[in-house]
Order: C-alpha cells, then structure tokens, then sequence
C-alpha cells in the first residue's frame, strides 16, 4: 500500500495528521489516547502504535509522584 493511501484510509477511520509529522513519517493521532506512526517501507508502509502528548504527561506526573512523593500515592 502506497504511502499516500495509508494517510487517506486513516483519515477516513477518523485520524487527524499532526504537526509531528516529518518528511519520513506521518503521525496520526484521533484521541487524547489512540495515536499512530505510518513509515513507508520498500514493501509498502508499517503502521506502529505511537504515545500521545496525553499519554506522556499522565506517565511524567507518575513519576514525579513516586521519586518527589516518596511512592506514597
């Protein structure tokens, strides 16, 4: 599958592109939870799961939790 048709069927499945994206990779994201990386590969294209800026912030205030907190939650 072309590149080009792998943005459009996650487009049409509800995805947005996102300004991460590069010139190497796509990145689509349709919630604060569910986002993914398209890459081309010689074949076609990989799809990968991708971490949301949501995902992220929830695992930094984690952490801060348990080393500033003293693991006490």
């Amino acid at each position: 599958m072309p590149m080009d048709d792998a943005v459009t069927a996650a487009t049409a499945a509800g995805f947005r592109v996102t300004p991460r994206s590069g010139p190497s990779r796509v990145h689509v994201q349709r919630n604060l939870w569910t986002a993914a990386t398209i890459r081309p590969t010689h074949g076609g294209v990989v799809v990968k799961p991708a971490w949301t800026p949501a995902q992220i912030a929830v695992v930094i205030v984690v952490l801060a939790l348990l080393l500033c907190g003293g693991g006490v939650l």
